[in-house]
């Protein structure tokens, strides 16, 4: 059964934390996805690089080599030929050296000039370093790329890279691209290629000519959605190491969190189920409630009106408390007394009321200085001498302040110390009136024993005004009571004009009750006119006040 309650008890929490969980989730998923396609994104463009700096530190060794080459005799000597084998040995990716003469006709070439005989285009650009491709070298007919230095003589050495070495080097990388390959960066033509090539569709300028490296990603002209990757070589700026890679093989598993995301949601929603329920036993917690409600004044005071039935003047009030929570709207005195009683703040609410009542009434009392105000107290603003002086400071500006203490109140913490508090209000001119007297032990011995002033019948007892209960022979008895003690007696409760007339029969004339008027904030009590209209309709009623 405990744990069945405990477990209900986290429900709630567990709701809010789902709830909270699912709110980051939203947030941060997204950004998760982003930041690990960012990741796969520089994982291409790092192999990617990792592989232009290969190829460009090769063009700076053949760079280097077709330099030199020009300081060598313009023949096909056999001096010529073993230093374009020494060349060969030093560059893996070479393999053939040609020697072109000014009008583009070859001269020698590392395989001799037995083979087949080639012709180049004349370079007659600013650039002394040209890029040719694909073409074909003399020896064994392979295609691949040709990278030409014009000398101040207007010879041209020359260095082929054939595209199956360059392939090759290419599938060495871990990336598995639609395309991988070498790009003309003036006209887009791909020079040496490893896949089937394709480029973005729907661009709002053209990719080529390209100078800076780009990044792009959506759907491609062969209709698959792709990322692309173009960077142009330092070395040669006439060359575009480019890739591409189709985005479903890119962001594989990403959209799925790992188990290390899973058992860290768990985690989380485990710890904010934690920290609802603490917030919820915080803010549950009764006196941390009413100590806020008290900070942010949420309680006012409403003034039921005691009234002379006879004349239908206003007598005295009864000053009752309300709480209008910001939330839960008004709640019954019935829900928060006992809790205010049950923590200890019953005190520190009660002299807020207080002071709203000094501060609320001033007009009225204006008016009628010795106005009857009756405030209820318990047993635990008797135990308090704090309470106590203030509310003897407050009966100097409120010269009507009475108390009212319930009968059951007064018996369940029977003790001298109660009894000497009373005493001490009694001789301060403080009225003590028993409230809903008749509900509970209505012993004659603890009225004797007291000094009461005022006995307030419950309005059970009038409710049964007229009526074969129970009750009604006890409202006499009562009634009788009071008369042979000669303490005063208001019924509460009072809603007909029959319970009104009976009374008025039977000598109790001090009433409250909704026949004259409900418990009303103080501006609404002093829109009330006085005398009571009702009045006019009961017995006696253009009789004096007495008593």
């Amino acid at each position: 059964m405990s744990w069945k309650f405990h477990l209900r008890r986290l429900t709630s929490p567990f709701i809010s934390a789902a709830l909270v969980l699912l709110l980051l989730i939203s947030f941060g998923y997204p950004a998760m996805l982003l930041d690990a396609k960012i990741q796969r994104q520089n994982e291409v463009r790092l192999q990617v690089d990792q592989l232009a700096r290969y190829f460009e530190q090769s063009i700076v060794n053949i760079d280097a080599a077709l330099i030199e080459m020009e300081s060598i005799p313009r023949n096909c000597s056999v001096y010529v030929l073993r230093k374009f084998y020494a060349y060969h040995a030093g560059l893996s990716l070479i393999s053939e050296f040609s020697l072109f003469d000014p009008k583009g006709m070859l001269v020698c070439s590392s395989w001799q000039t037995s083979f087949l005989l080639g012709q180049i285009p004349v370079n007659r650009s600013a650039q002394r370093i040209v890029v040719r491709g694909p073409v074909s070298d003399t020896f064994m007919n392979q295609m691949g790329l040709q990278i030409g230095r014009r000398g101040r003589d207007g010879y041209e050495n020359d260095a082929f890279l054939p595209s199956q070495s360059l392939r090759d080097l290419m599938l060495s990388l871990a990336l598995k691209p639609v395309f991988l390959g070498l790009i003309d960066a003036q006209s887009g033509v791909p020079l040496v290629l490893n896949g089937d090539y394709s480029l973005p569709v729907h661009l709002s300028k053209p990719l080529f000519p390209l100078v800076d490296r780009q990044m792009l990603e959506g759907l491609g002209d062969n209709l698959r959605d792709q990322y692309w990757y173009a960077r142009p070589l330092h070395s040669l700026p006439q060359l575009v190491l480019m890739t591409s890679v189709e985005t479903a093989q890119l962001y594989r598993g990403i959209y799925l969190p790992g188990w290390q995301w899973w058992l860290l949601a768990i985690f989380l929603l485990g710890l904010l189920t934690l920290f609802f329920a603490f917030l919820r036993q915080k803010i549950s917690d009764p006196k941390r409630q009413l100590l806020t409600a008290i900070r942010q004044r949420q309680f006012f005071n409403v003034y039921q009106p005691i009234v002379d039935a006879r004349s239908g003047t206003l007598l005295g009030v009864e000053v009752l408390l309300r709480w209008q929570h910001p939330v839960a709207g008004l709640i019954n005195p019935a829900e928060f007394i006992p809790m205010a009683e049950s923590t200890g703040v019953i005190v520190l609410l009660t002299s807020q009321q207080l002071e709203n009542v000094a501060r609320e009434l001033q007009p009225i009392l204006a008016q009628h200085p010795q106005l009857y105000i009756s405030l209820n107290i318990g047993a635990q603003h008797l135990g308090s001498s704090m309470f106590i002086r203030q509310l003897l400071e407050y009966k100097t500006h409120l010269p009507g302040l009475n108390v009212e203490i319930t009968e059951s109140e007064i018996m369940e913490h029977n003790n001298p110390a109660i009894v000497a508090t009373l005493q001490q209000l009694r001789q301060q001119q403080i009225a003590i009136g028993i409230d809903d007297f008749g509900t509970g032990y209505s012993s004659l011995g603890y009225l004797q024993s007291l000094p009461v002033t005022l006995l307030k019948i419950d309005q059970s007892f009038v409710a049964s005004i007229g009526t074969s209960a129970v009750n009604a022979p006890v409202l006499e008895a009562i009634i009788q009571l009071s008369q042979n003690m000669d303490i005063d007696i208001v019924a509460e409760g009072v809603e007909t004009i029959e319970q009104a007339a009976w009374l008025i029969r039977h000598g109790v004339w001090r009433h409250q009750g909704w026949l004259y008027a409900k418990g009303e904030p103080i501006d609404a009590l002093m829109a009330i006119h006085w005398p009571a209209a009702v009045c006019r309709d009961l017995p006696q009623s253009k009789a004096g006040v007495s008593g």
